[in-house]
Order: C-alpha cells, then structure tokens, then sequence
C-alpha cells in the first residue's frame, strides 16, 4: 500500500484500479469529488455504470424492450377510474324530480309553504315556514316558522272565561307558546320558531302559500 505523500496519479485512489483502499481515500485530503456526483440506487447499477452499460429508470418505458412488456387484449386493458361524483344533501336537492322538484322550487325561490303535520291519531296541525333544505325521506329544515297544533287540555280554563288568550311561561332562549283557543277538552296553540327540523314520519301535506 503506498504511503499518505503519494499523488493523486497512486492507483489506491484510483477508484477504477483493483489496488484502490476506499479507507485511505476517504481520509486523504488529496481526494476531491465533484459537485455533479450522480447517485445511484444500489451497487447494481453503479458497477453498470462502470462497465458501460446503459441503465434505463423505470419511468422510461421506451427503453423497456417490447417483448417483456405484459401485452393484454381490448377488454383486458385496466379500466381507468372515473371521478366519483360529489353525493349529498345539497347535490341531489338540485337534481331531484316529480313532487320533490316542486319543493325544490319552491326553496329556491324563496317562496312560503304550509307544512300540515300529523300525530298517532291524525292531524296535529301545520307550519308556515320557508324551506331551507330537504332530502328524499321528507326531511325538512325550516325557516322562519309559524306552528299551530291542537293538543289536550292539561291545565284549567282561566278564570276570566275559555275565549281569552293565555300565554304560556317559557324557559329562556325557548320560544313562547300561545293559547289561542280552547273547546272542551282541546286546546289551540301558537307559536314563532326561527328554525325547526321536522322529521318525515310527522308531514302529512305540504302546500303553497299565494
């Protein structure tokens, strides 16, 4: 092995001599790589580099010769994946047809509904209200709603006689309820609700308000 004075021209810092000590070239100072240094993936292909053989990536298909490339039929060519569409609520509201289509319409152009509900036994009562948004099970989020249902008397008539107007005490935030009327054992209510999701078991009829 040649000692540390020797030049650059000594065949054990000649990479491409057998005699080359990588030990003594990574610690010499005489040893200097270029800036342009390629990388190479494994040893593989850096000795086909030095043997002259030409490396081809795989990303260069051109290079692959044809006879090792998979060959497949017209119908056994992979199917290219089309873009699912975007499906919910606010998407399909815009496609939807027949009775949904009139509420749709009715949705966008801001117009009115009266939204008759029901109970177990029948009719509860109805919703004025503006449509917000809906779904195919007659889900509907409303706006600006007016209610009036009837229900069972729960409590006494007041005292000052059955046709005066009660209002009933409400919670803070929670909207006030009305009693508009009572006859016998049935009682009128009322009240302003800014929102209201009603649920598609409880809608009856929906109808336009002129």
């Amino acid at each position: 092995m040649a000692d540390e004075g020797s030049d650059t021209s000594d065949e054990s810092l000649d990479v491409r001599s057998e005699k080359f000590d990588p030990l003594k070239a990574l610690y010499s100072p005489r040893v200097r790589l270029a800036s342009s240094v390629p990388i190479y993936d494994n040893i593989s292909k850096f000795e086909s580099v030095l043997k002259g053989i030409n490396v081809s990536t795989k990303s260069d298909k051109s290079a692959v010769p044809e006879s090792t490339r998979e060959r497949f039929l017209s119908h056994q060519e992979p199917v290219s994946r089309r873009k699912r569409e975007r499906k919910d609520v606010l998407s399909k509201m815009q496609k939807i047809l027949g009775p949904l289509g009139m509420l749709h319409g009715c949705m966008e152009n801001k117009i009115r509904v009266r939204v008759y509900t029901r109970n177990a036994y029948g009719i509860r009562g109805h919703v004025e209200a503006y449509v917000a948004a809906f779904d195919k099970f007659w889900n509907l989020a409303l706006e600006d709603c007016f209610e009036v249902w009837s229900r069972k008397v729960k409590r006494k008539a007041p005292a000052v006689g059955p046709d005066a107007v009660r209002v009933e005490p409400a919670e803070k935030d929670v909207p006030k309820v009305v009693v508009k009327k009572i006859e016998g054992k049935m009682e009128t209510l009322e009240r302003h609700v800014p929102q209201m999701l009603l649920r598609g078991e409880q809608v009856a009829i929906i109808v336009k308000i002129n």
